[in-house]
């Protein structure tokens, strides 16, 4: 599942121009990483884009026995619903219930019944799609009791939801997702031995806890966390620090009640339409060309949706700047090679290359290793020893071999890309050029340095994150 924003979408997301329907998301400039679609309403889905979809908990949150269009919400009907709707790799979540009323044990007990029904539907029924289910509690020590009884159940995509109605409580809501998701993590990663979901401790409400036949459910090596209508930059920003992703649809109801945005900086600010200068954004010129207008107001459907679709970019545009740039490490392929073939990671040996090595396998990004005979190689490609080095390569060959790199590399990143080089200068001399002007950013830090200041480098670059791991 992708880190980052999820808009949600109805089913009327379209402006009509000369009898033709335009969804909104063909005005955008960028693309979110995924939709999330509700079970509550039939709409047409994004073609080729992560999709989450919704059981719809917020329409019935009122009550006690929920309903979409009369009929009765649970694992069984979800999974019937998903299986009609949804593609390969979609994340499809799991019937809960807001625990709002006065019937929350029951609430309660409902979340985590649909819970161990529906992830053995879904592995059943929906074996390539991946579940998800959220964690609802009155308190933080309940929200995490629930967290660790999903993982039990074999849960790796947990949503955490419940929190919309005290959205203002930045810092307590903060402090709530950011517990749940350090523990979530904590116990994936050392792989502790969960107690049965039957053993879990009791609720402050008083649930009876569930069965479960999966408590060993948690060798896999990672976990997902998903946060539920919580999308101002501020929670966008932190979201994406801690690497979590997250839906909403702010944007549609301030354009419904006659907002636009105004970006500033990381900010996002609400001005009503009729005080709102003309707007020269991407989406704004495209609409301008269909004669839209997104600061008219009752002047019918068509320009108020213009208008959803300006905040949607705004939004997207604002939250990307949150987003760090996506590494792609390259190391010289140099230096002593084993005698027999090996895994390319494995195969060179020399104390400068395996200690490149340690610094991007710590920096869990992309890298490969550059070549003068491979040019491009995955470090787990299973190669032979070789003799051939940039230095018996003449000028014309190295440029040849420069435009070969250049072309490997583009083929496995979009523009967005870094592309960080330790290397030694005759290994990226001429292949720079030629990804920065496809429009690729390059990164050489340890250029200038000797290869025993390259060392130093790195075995500071290590220590430091190893204390910023403990420091956290």
């Amino acid at each position: 599942m992708k880190l980052g924003f999820y808009p949600v979408l109805g089913k009327s997301d379209f402006v009509r121009s000369k009898g033709k329907k335009i969804p909104i998301w063909q005005l955008l400039e960028y693309q979110p990483v995924g939709w999330l679609y509700s079970l509550a309403i039939k709409a047409e889905i994004v073609p080729d884009s992560p999709i989450i979809h919704d059981c719809g908990a917020f329409n019935y949150r009122d009550q006690d026995i929920p309903t979409l269009n009369g009929k009765y919400i649970d694992a069984h009907w979800s999974i019937h619903r998903y299986r009609e709707r949804s593609k390969v790799g979609d994340i499809i979540v799991c019937p809960d219930h807001l625990l709002v009323g006065e019937n929350i044990r029951e609430r309660q007990e409902y979340n985590l019944k649909q819970a161990e029904t529906f992830i053995q539907l879904a592995k059943s029924y929906l074996p390539n799609r991946i579940p998800l289910a959220v964690i609802h509690g009155q308190s933080l020590s309940e929200r995490l009791e629930v967290a660790k009884y999903l993982l039990g159940l074999g849960y790796r995509h947990l949503g955490i939801g419940g929190l919309v109605s005290q959205a203002r409580e930045y810092s307590i809501n903060l402090h709530i997702i950011k517990t749940i998701t350090d523990v979530v993590r904590s116990l994936i990663d050392s792989e502790r031995v969960l107690p049965k979901a039957g053993a879990m401790a009791t609720p402050a409400a008083g649930i009876a806890p569930l069965h479960s036949n999966s408590a060993g459910a948690l060798h896999e090596p990672n976990a997902h966390l998903h946060v539920f209508g919580l999308c101002s930059p501020q929670y966008a920003k932190a979201f994406t620090q801690m690497g979590l992703s997250f839906d909403g649809s702010t944007f549609i109801r301030e354009g419904l009640g006659g907002g636009m945005f105004v970006s500033q900086e990381e900010k996002l600010i609400r001005i009503l339409t009729h005080y709102a200068p003309k707007c020269n954004c991407h989406v704004c010129r495209v609409l301008n060309r269909h004669r839209i207008d997104p600061r008219l107001t009752n002047k019918g459907r068509t320009h108020t949706m213009g208008r959803i679709a300006h905040n949607l970019n705004l939004v997207i545009s604002t939250y990307r700047k949150f987003t760090p740039k996506e590494k792609i490490y390259l190391v010289a392929g140099c230096g002593k090679q084993l005698t027999y073939p090996a895994a390319a990671k494995d195969l060179y040996y020399s104390q400068h290359f395996q200690a490149c090595r340690r610094y991007v396998e710590e920096q869990e990004s992309r890298w490969y290793i550059l070549s003068p005979l491979h040019q491009v190689i995955n470090p787990e490609t299973i190669i032979k020893p070789y003799d051939k080095s940039p230095y018996s390569l003449s000028h014309q060959e190295r440029i040849l071999w420069a435009r070969q790199v250049a072309e490997s590399l583009i083929q496995v990143a979009s523009p967005e890309i870094e592309f960080v080089f330790l290397t030694g200068k005759l290994y990226r001399q001429e292949v720079t050029p030629i990804l920065q002007a496809k429009g690729y950013e390059t990164k050489v830090p340890m250029q200038h340095l000797a290869i025993g200041q390259q060392l130093a480098w790195i075995k500071k670059e290590l220590e430091q994150e190893k204390q910023l791991v403990l420091d956290i």
